[in-house]
């Protein structure tokens, strides 16, 4: 009001982000459609703001859940599809068998379904994912841009969710006896760390349990009933749940071979190793890690100390010294500075074919997949002679169908008798149409953009360039810290 006031244009939009999980599961509880849910709460909410005599911008409003948005957002995945930022894959999801769904991680509490208490298990299903992976560095770049814009803790979360790190990847050779207990199936594999400088004090790797190795062996029974129960534990477990927990491993009864000291390093499969990051691998040097240190404590392995501190403070065993410092016991690099050392050790690798400096993110591709029914449709066709085929435009939006059963267990969209059968877009023949429903951060990744496009223009453009150009950027946004690292994240993505 004090900017209308001092006659400046102020457009100041309300909204509703509606589709998504806790709408739906809101109305299983009340047994109500979904829809019907929400756009009575969004009639409440609409009087209650009415009547505290906010001045919102009441043309531009809209709900994230109508089907003209859902229209031109669907387009837009079209458009990603188009340019090679979309894509479906396999990977591992959590799985609720009883609810045949599957979910966050945020639902999985203590490797069990939150809804029926059912044991979670990890398996392979096929999702939709957008490849903000190819922007990491460019996103982690720009947060620079919004110092002394955005809050400095929102700016850290982010940059500690991308998650760059640089350093050296390489390769740990099997040795004879152990490719041939993989039926020679496996020769090495890639590890990745940040501390070449340590590399003389590996005393054991470690892999994490959804390894192609560790599946291998699961698989053909090469370890003992007692161990193969503790790995598949270990996997019913997510990647975030098992950050938290204490610290377990079991040794494969293979070894892998040091490329500097051809020293034959055991094998270890541990819980705090991410399948995600850096090839699903480490090296473990307990003398200067203190992860890698607590577990060669719990499992009686060597520690071996190769960095010393430069005011020559004493090591002990009571925890591991990660600090930078002098090298020992590291051959012809003894007596370098860690950080002297890292570079030569990287070159002395790249010289020698051993490995290459890599740069890593955290940061994963965004999968936009919900075997959920109040969601937008993803806009796509499985055709048996065309393969995987996006809709036509002109057929846009696919909307929900509204004669649905929620109950929670389930795709209701896979589960409707004709919903999903219809004709390839392409080819004209019979095919099924997808029934997975896209992430609501999705919806809440574009909806500024949408606000100010002149509502006149609503039915011809999802997005006006002019109108954006005009209004943009965002002046005062107010939100929780719980927005940093998604719907922020997506926004500037």
């Amino acid at each position: 009001r004090y900017f209308r006031k001092a006659d400046y244009n102020v457009l100041h939009p309300i909204g509703w982000d509606s589709f998504g999980m806790p709408a739906e599961n809101a109305a299983i509880k009340h047994k109500l459609h979904p829809k019907k849910w929400t756009y009575e709460n969004i009639d409440y909410m609409r009087k209650e703001l009415n009547a505290l005599g906010l001045s919102f911008s009441k043309t531009r409003e809209f709900a994230t859940s109508d089907e003209l948005y859902t229209k031109w957002e669907q387009e837009f995945i079209i458009k990603l599809y188009e340019e090679k930022l979309l894509y479906r894959k396999s990977t591992t999801v959590n799985w609720c068998d009883d609810c045949h769904t599957v979910l966050a991680n945020e639902q999985v509490e203590e490797g069990k379904c939150w809804r029926c208490d059912n044991e979670v298990e990890q398996k392979e299903m096929p999702g939709y994912y957008i490849g903000i992976t190819q922007y990491a560095q460019e996103l982690l770049d720009d947060l620079k841009l919004l110092e002394n814009q955005w809050p400095s803790q929102v700016l850290t979360m982010q940059e500690n969710w991308i998650g760059r790190s640089e350093g050296l990847e390489f390769t740990f050779n099997l040795d004879l006896e152990s490719r041939y207990k993989l039926d020679k199936n496996f020769n090495y594999y890639k590890v990745f760390t940040t501390r070449p400088d340590t590399i003389y004090g590996v005393t054991y790797s470690a892999i994490a349990p959804e390894h192609p190795i560790v599946q291998y062996m699961l698989e053909n029974e090469l370890l003992s009933p007692k161990k193969m129960d503790i790995i598949k534990n270990m996997q019913k477990h997510s990647e975030r749940d098992r950050s938290m927990m204490p610290k377990e491993g079991v040794s494969l009864e293979l070894d892998v071979v040091h490329p500097l000291t051809n020293e034959k390093i055991p094998v270890w499969v541990a819980n705090f190793v991410l399948g995600s990051y850096g090839g699903g691998a480490v090296m473990c040097v307990p003398a200067h890690d203190q992860r890698d240190f607590e577990f060669a404590r719990e499992y009686d392995l060597p520690i071996k100390q190769v960095i010393v501190a430069e005011n020559n403070e004493q090591f002990t065993l009571k925890e591991a010294f990660t600090s930078p410092g002098i090298l020992i016991n590291s051959e012809s690099f003894t007596g370098l500075k860690s950080q002297e050392a890292k570079k030569a050790i990287m070159y002395h690798f790249e010289k020698n074919s051993f490995g290459k400096k890599q740069i890593n993110y955290k940061l994963r591709d965004w999968g936009v997949s919900r075997q959920r029914y109040w969601g937008a449709p993803i806009p796509f066709v499985h055709c048996p002679s065309c393969g995987l085929v996006p809709e036509k435009i002109e057929n846009l939006p696919i909307a929900l169908p509204d004669d649905v059963e929620i109950t929670g267990e389930g795709n209701p969209l896979d589960n409707h008798p004709t919903w999903k059968y219809c004709a390839c877009p392409k080819c004209g023949e019979k095919a099924l149409r997808e029934t997975d429903t896209l992430d609501t951060f999705v919806q809440s990744s574009w909806y500024f953009l949408r606000y100010a496009t002149n509502p006149k223009s609503w039915k011809k453009e999802g997005i006006s360039k002019d109108d954006s150009n005009y209004w943009m950027d965002v002046d005062q946004y107010i939100g929780g810290i719980e927005h940093a690292i998604l719907h922020l994240l997506y926004a500037r993505f």
